[in-house]
């Protein structure tokens, strides 16, 4: 009989985990998922900011490879709106602009593409070159 008193008293000793443990052990997990969470939110808008910023820099460029070819007096100043191909389009994400300066034998060329990123933060590229009239 005190054999079986052993085993019995070991079994009743043995316990789960209690209930504030288990609290306490949700409460960390929440914790580090929250922040998790959190770090993969300002990486996909990290992600969505390089990605426009590239995009702008490309058209940018593209603009600058244009007035490399044209003729500066058949070019004025202007303004207009692209899609991420570069091609015209009213409900673009981007605008692009181009300011023409000449001094005496020498064309300042400017082209800024801008664009709201997440609809209110104003963001902007621009690249200069001069170019001999």
């Amino acid at each position: 009989m005190t054999s079986r008193r052993r085993i019995r008293r070991a079994n009743s000793e043995q316990g789960g985990f209690t209930l504030v443990e288990l609290l306490i052990s949700l409460t960390v997990l929440i914790i580090g998922l929250t922040g998790i969470l959190t770090m993969q939110v300002t990486a996909m808008r990290a992600t969505g900011f390089s990605r426009h910023s590239t995009e702008a820099a490309v058209l940018a460029e593209d603009k600058m490879e244009f007035f490399r070819t044209t003729p500066l007096s058949a070019v004025v100043d202007d303004t207009e709106t692209v899609n991420a191909h570069g091609l015209l389009d009213a409900d673009g994400l981007y605008t692009r602009e181009w300011t023409i300066t000449d001094d005496s034998e020498v064309a300042t060329i400017s082209v800024t593409v801008s664009w709201m990123e997440r609809g209110d933060e104003p963001h902007a590229v621009t690249i200069y070159t001069q170019r001999s009239l």
